[in-house]
């Protein structure tokens, strides 16, 4: 069904095309962005982010994702989401991201999340980066974290980053 209803709207004018996208969301083959500065307005309904804008159905940014038993201390996860947006501001050619994901690497106590490939979200789009965070604040500060929280199998860590 998807295919046919990427096809109508293809193929369709303006005031056609517009017609389909409402008759889709009402359908629930679609879902409408409710950022008004959003300039992708309908996304598929197997896409839980916006790909215009990174925002959820509801209208939200991104959102943190804290992985383990525990709440991460306060202080901990801001000092982290610092960090992070210094990082970003430091390298050239790469535009600091929506939101970053440290992809759980294995079951180690102090180190279970990857110091070398992190998953960057801009929008809607993910994309993969090669990094060396051994060694740096991020890599002590995510050991902290991992001990203070206890992270489960494959428990992933993703910070939403201020704009």
């Amino acid at each position: 069904m998807p295919n046919e209803l990427a096809l109508l709207i293809e193929h369709s004018d303006a005031a056609g095309r517009a017609v389909v996208q409402e008759a889709a969301v009402t359908a629930g083959l679609m879902w409408k962005c409710r950022a008004r500065s959003c300039p992708t307005t309908y996304n598929r309904i197997g896409e839980p982010l916006c790909r215009g804008c990174g925002r959820d159905r509801k209208g939200r940014f991104l959102p943190d994702l804290q992985p383990g038993l525990y709440a991460v201390p306060d202080e901990l996860w801001e000092q982290l989401r610092t960090e992070v947006v210094q990082h970003f501001a430091g390298e050239q050619g790469t535009p600091t991201p929506d939101a970053v994901t440290f992809l759980w690497e294995c079951e180690s106590r102090t180190e279970p999340w990857s110091f070398t490939e992190v998953v960057l979200h801009y929008g809607g789009r993910q994309e993969k980066y090669q990094t060396a965070f051994a060694g740096t604040e991020i890599a002590e500060l995510l050991k902290e974290i991992a001990l203070a929280v206890e992270p489960n199998y494959l428990d992933n860590l993703r910070i939403g980053l201020p704009r």
